[in-house]
Formats: structure tokens, sequence, C-alpha cells
């Protein structure tokens, strides 16, 4: 015999009257949403590729800068 209480999710909880109607979706504005978000991914990649860069050549100067300093 299960005398506990059964949590149910906070989404099952909720009274579906409470939660609203889906808002309409503007087809050309989710697009341009949708292309703008693939741009900025875009440049953030090419952030993080030049810091990796940028990284290397740090490593590769401070060898030469203590190779010629001993």
């Amino acid at each position: 015999m299960n005398n506990g209480n059964l949590e149910l999710p906070h989404i099952d909880r909720v009274a579906p009257s409470a939660r609203g109607p889906r808002p309409f979706i503007n087809e050309d504005e989710l697009s341009r949403l949708k292309h703008e978000l693939l741009q900025a991914e875009v440049r953030m990649a090419k952030a993080r590729a030049t810091m990796a860069g940028a990284e290397v050549d740090i490593k590769v100067l401070n060898s030469r800068l203590k190779a010629l300093t001993k």
C-alpha cells in the first residue's frame, strides 16, 4: 500500500488556462531571428579561432624569449 504523495511535475500542476494561448508566430520574424542567430554563432566561432591563434602565438613568443634570455 502506498501512503506517499505522488509528486507531479510543475507543468502538470498548472491549469491549462493559466498557461495561456500560444501567441501568433510571425514566420518572417522567426526566419530573421534564426538568420541573425546563425550569423552571431559564426562571429563567435571566428572570435574563438582568433583567440586560439593568439594564445599559440603568445606561447611560441614566450618560448623564444626564454630561449634567448638563457
